[in-house]
This record gives structure tokens, C-alpha cells and sequence, in this order.
């Protein structure tokens, strides 16, 4: 199971919009609101780079029981998506994440199709 993997759809798609250093700031944000309940999960104010923090945060997660680890995910994918409909309001957000989430079920081959 790759965990990482609507990370990556998010920023794919997000990047355009907010930029590299724009998602960043929204993931390092989650991470530290989140790292008060779940203590490994690694808070680096010098990772910029989405790579270094998707990195960090695989890592993280590869490190911890299953169960917890998939919580800890989905609750910071949680935070993550509520601190960006703040940014950018609930319809943006829902509409982005909607497509992200379409890539992910339709697999690489379809990404032409919803672009």
C-alpha cells in the first residue's frame, strides 16, 4: 500500500495553484499541528522541498505500527485539506481534491482525460 500516493496526487495538483514553497508551508503546518498527538512524526522547518517532506513523512509512517500509521494519514490529510479551505475556500478545495482523487482511481493512463 503506498500511503504517499494522494500526497502526491494533492501536489500535483496543488503546485500550480499555490506553488512548491505554498504546499510546503501548508504540509509542515499539519505536520506540527498533528506531531502533538503523534510525537514521531518528524517536524523539519528545513525541509522546503516537497520531496524532503513526503520523504520524511514515508519514513515516518514506515516506522510505526500499520494501524496507527494509516490513522495518523488520514487525520493529517485531514488537517491538511481543512487548512487549505481556508486558504482557498471550500469549493476550490473540494473541486481540486475531487480530481485528484479521480486520478487515482483512473490510473495514469486516464490522466489525459480530466486535464
Amino acid at each position: 500500500m503506498d500511503r504517499l500516493r494522494p500526497w502526491r496526487r494533492i501536489s500535483g495538483q496543488l503546485t500550480t495553484l499555490i506553488g512548491e514553497s505554498g504546499f510546503c508551508a501548508l504540509l509542515g503546518r499539519a505536520l506540527r499541528t498533528l506531531a502533538v498527538r503523534y510525537e514521531w512524526l518528524s517536524v523539519d522547518s528545513t525541509r522546503k522541498s516537497i520531496d524532503g517532506l513526503l520523504g520524511a513523512l514515508e519514513r515516518d509512517l514506515a516506522g510505526t505500527d500499520n494501524a496507527v500509521a494509516d490513522i495518523a494519514n488520514a487525520e493529517l490529510l485531514n488537517t491538511f485539506t481543512r487548512q487549505l479551505s481556508t486558504l482557498i475556500g471550500e469549493a476550490l478545495t473540494a473541486r481540486l481534491l475531487a480530481h485528484a482523487t479521480a486520478l487515482e482511481q483512473d490510473g495514469p493512463e486516464d490522466v489525459q482525460e480530466h486535464k
